[in-house]
């Protein structure tokens, strides 16, 4: 089901909507911390006139090549594009290929399973080599510290006890291969948002008719935001309004979210063969330090930062 984050990754509306609350800056302590632990550097990708961070990209080395894979916890397996794999000769099985060893950075990751795609999914000219998925961070404590542009990878016992007593946790479900997020949304409990970095620019994309309860809008007639944009040579026009309140994830709280829906998929996640109701991208996390815990109990947690 990764081509949900595919067909999202073009529509970059962050500029359209209000970023989340931020926590207190990160005190050195933390910040220190957080620096001695094994990461890696996040880089954004803007779209210009709309958002300065339309796509969040990790630098990766594979068997002595080394690019750069666009961070997407919504796949369910990372990929790698273009004809690279094929050419090192790679183990191949069921149309999965092994890199003899894969790191994100620094943190070196071993031999490592990949999709692999012979053409350029992005277009001519594209620099990214791959899509960093879900699997590689199973069993992990995953941080993505938004305010240092910095990802680390941690076993739950190398997160420092002084970090740890400043995160607050908000439950988890991994289903389908996806971390689906428990949330309030205007007053009303939603489990069924996945957390997808693959979307970055996005604060909350939904189906029509969830975004007509949570907007109290009828339709695009009544919708404030609306942007036509190109996805993969294809139009695709994203509906957005003010929810009817806050957004609330652990500690976070995200007054009056944009929510949106793509007016030709008015029905896209009630399609899916599984529950879904939508998706909540970074742009409703931008400015905390997000603890993603993919291990048997899951939960995403947010760091506190004051002193």
């Amino acid at each position: 089901m990764g081509w949900c984050s595919a067909i999202l990754a073009g529509l970059c509306l962050a500029a359209a909507g209000p970023a989340a609350a931020a926590p207190p800056p990160l005190d050195d302590a933390a910040d220190s911390l957080i620096a001695s632990l094994p990461h890696c550097p996040l880089r954004w990708t803007a779209a210009p006139g709309l958002s300065e961070r339309a796509a969040v990209y990790v630098p990766v080395s594979a068997d002595g090549a080394t690019g750069w894979f666009q961070l997407d916890t919504a796949l369910d397996f990372t990929r790698i594009y273009g004809r690279f794999a094929a050419e090192q000769g790679w183990e191949t099985d069921d149309g999965l290929v092994l890199a003899p060893d894969f790191a994100l950075g620094d943190i070196s990751l071993g031999p490592t399973w990949m999709q692999a795609y012979d053409r350029d999914v992005f277009g001519e000219g594209d620099s990214l080599s791959g899509s960093v998925g879900l699997d590689l961070f199973a069993g992990r404590l995953l941080l993505l510290d938004f305010v240092g542009d910095r990802l680390a990878l941690l076993t739950p016992g190398q997160l420092p006890t002084a970090l740890r007593r400043r995160v607050t946790w908000a439950p988890a479900e991994i289903r389908e291969a996806k971390l689906f997020l428990s949330v309030s949304l205007g007053g009303r409990s939603m489990t069924g948002l996945f957390f997808d970095t693959g979307s970055s620019a996005f604060p909350i994309v939904v189906d029509r008719s969830t975004w007509c309860a949570l907007t109290g809008r009828n339709g695009p007639e009544d919708a404030p935001e609306r942007w036509e944009v190109s996805s993969w040579g294809r139009p695709i026009t994203a509906i957005g309004a003010p929810a009817l309140g806050p957004l609330v994830i652990g500690s976070a709280r995200l007054s009056d979210p944009l929510v949106y829906y793509l007016e030709e998929q008015p029905r896209m996640f009630e399609q899916w063969p599984f529950p879904a109701e939508g998706l909540i991208g970074n742009a409703a996390l931008w400015g905390h330090v997000v603890l993603l815990d993919l291990g048997l109990r899951p939960r995403l947690g947010l760091l506190e930062g004051g002193q």
